[in-house]
């Protein structure tokens, strides 16, 4: 008896720690249970295309609404009102005039169509913000390969298996080339892909200014020297996939450097970096002038440290209205909504070179009659914090364009479920290069009353410092800067000149 009751003790035992080294690829199998990691079927291919279908390439609704008030989507790109751009880009819909405007006295009226940041806004400020509507043109389309790699990379990619089984933010499958990669996105995730890889070029160079403006008024002009590609939109065997550092961990998806101009007491600082498919942290390194060496910046880029030059008034959550932050996320993912909003769009206005810092900046926010408002299909996507994880932000909602990606603004609240920091970014359509980008947002403090614009404003700061306006290519072989910048090596050369 005691040897058989031995051999069920043994034979328990060793259950016992099977069963509960399983538990954890059991826990991580049920951590993302509604994620969906294979690609797109037929059924839903089928509803994408240039033209005839349901869905657009990137999958917005190709028809306009019930009432009117969105027309129908082309796949052609507006020519403008001159060839390309240059230090300025004119706008197309001058002649236009508000059909009204929306104030802190007659909100409650379109309240279905407005976002919680805005109506805190007429909250915090009845007397100065406001919201000029103007009629809608769907402005966001591309070139034909920028459709085709749309499509093609839909048929492939998938969100990585790691993701499920360990929360690690990458994807599997995924084909050189770019695209958008979940037109039709089953889970907030991959809405949140789709806004982070949107098409705006394969690289940008330009002048910036990262505002801060104190809750007096008072404003610092933070200039910067952008540089940016887009390596996830390059094709294979190009100079943006060439390098070791380029094709790491799966290869890499965006590079950036920021090199500040002004205040004199920061200048020379500069960094550069690139995060990777197989790695959302992003690899960065810093230039600081005064010790003459560059070093490894992991809070660069990272959840809700302080963005770059923000006076910690911009983390990193809020980059371009959404952004992962670490390889791992802190919030839980609700899956996209669509709805019909009034959001800024085609802001052209702010793309004149003659308008300037001190006609954009206001004490309180930016110059609402600068800001032009249109009626369009936004996807909306809410984040949770997740239970023991920390991060300033315990909420967080933001706002896609339907037809591009792009972000359009923001909602962070406290711990204390309060909200406490909104933003709006202004985009506008690039003919020549045909995308869609930022000229400049605004994320307002609503407890402290300051303000700060991610590093945008390019035309004024263009102009400011005698550089022009931004430099965007769709072809790699047209960057005009040196992308080893991007690189600590590069960086390093970069540093001692």
């Amino acid at each position: 008896m005691t040897t058989q009751k031995s051999f069920k003790e043994k034979n328990m035992m060793f259950l016992k720690n099977t069963i509960k080294k399983a538990l954890p690829i059991v826990a991580g199998g049920l951590l993302f249970p509604s994620l969906a990691l294979a690609q797109l079927g037929d059924a839903d291919m089928a509803k994408l295309g240039v033209s005839g279908t349901e869905l657009t390439p990137s999958g917005a609704i190709r028809a306009g609404n019930a009432d009117g008030t969105i027309p129908e989507w082309s796949s052609e790109p507006i020519k403008g009102v001159a060839n390309g751009y240059g230090d300025s880009l004119a706008d197309p819909f001058a002649d236009e005039k508000p059909l009204f405007t929306i104030t802190a006295k007659n909100y409650t009226e379109y309240a279905d169509k407005l976002t919680p940041g805005q109506v805190g806004m007429f909250k915090q400020y009845p007397d100065t913000f406001r919201m000029h509507v103007y009629p809608t043109h769907r402005t966001g389309a591309n070139d034909p390969w920028v459709y085709d790699a749309t499509l093609a990379q839909a048929k492939n990619v998938k969100v990585c298996a790691e993701y499920a089984s360990k929360g690690e933010i990458c994807l599997d499958d995924d084909i050189p080339g770019g695209g958008i990669p979940f037109p039709i996105p089953k889970t907030g995730e991959e809405a949140a892909w789709n806004h982070y890889l949107s098409f705006r070029g394969v690289s940008s160079e330009a002048m910036v200014n990262g505002a801060l403006i104190d809750s007096n008024g008072g404003r610092t002009d933070v200039v910067m020297h952008q540089r940016q590609t887009w390596n996830w939109w390059a094709k294979d065997g190009g100079k943006l996939r060439s390098t070791e550092w380029y094709k790491r961990d799966g290869g890499a998806t965006l590079c950036d450097s920021w090199q500040i101009k002004k205040p004199p007491r920061s200048s020379g600082l500069v960094f550069g970096g690139c995060n990777f498919v197989d790695n959302y942290d992003f690899q960065v390194y810093l230039y600081i002038p005064g010790q003459r060496r560059v070093r490894k910046a992991p809070e660069i880029g990272f959840h809700d440290s302080p963005s770059f030059g923000s006076d910690g008034q911009r983390t990193v959550a809020s980059r371009w209205m959404h952004w992962f932050g670490g390889s791992i996320p802190r919030h839980d993912y609700a899956a996209p909504v669509r709805k019909e909003l009034f959001v800024p769009y085609n802001n052209y206005k702010l793309a004149d070179k003659d308008i300037s810092f001190d006609d954009i900046f206001g004490k309180e926010h930016v110059n609402q009659d600068l800001v032009r408002y249109e009626l369009h299909r936004v996807w909306v996507l809410d984040t949770t914090l997740k239970p023991g994880q920390r991060h300033l932000y315990k909420r967080h909602t933001a706002y896609f364009d339907e037809d591009t990606w792009i972000g359009l603004a923001y909602e962070a609240y406290d711990a204390k479920d309060r909200l406490w920091r909104v933003g709006e970014q202004y985009n506008t359509f690039f003919y020549g290069p045909n995308v869609t980008r930022a000229l400049g947002d605004v994320q307002i403090d609503l407890i402290n009353g300051r303000y700060t614009t991610f590093p945008n404003w390019q035309f004024q700061a263009g102009k400011e410092m005698g550089f022009g306006g931004p430099k965007i290519v769709s072809n790699e072989d047209d960057i005009g800067y040196n992308i080893d910048i991007f690189t600590p090596q590069g960086l390093r050369k970069f540093g001692r000149r």
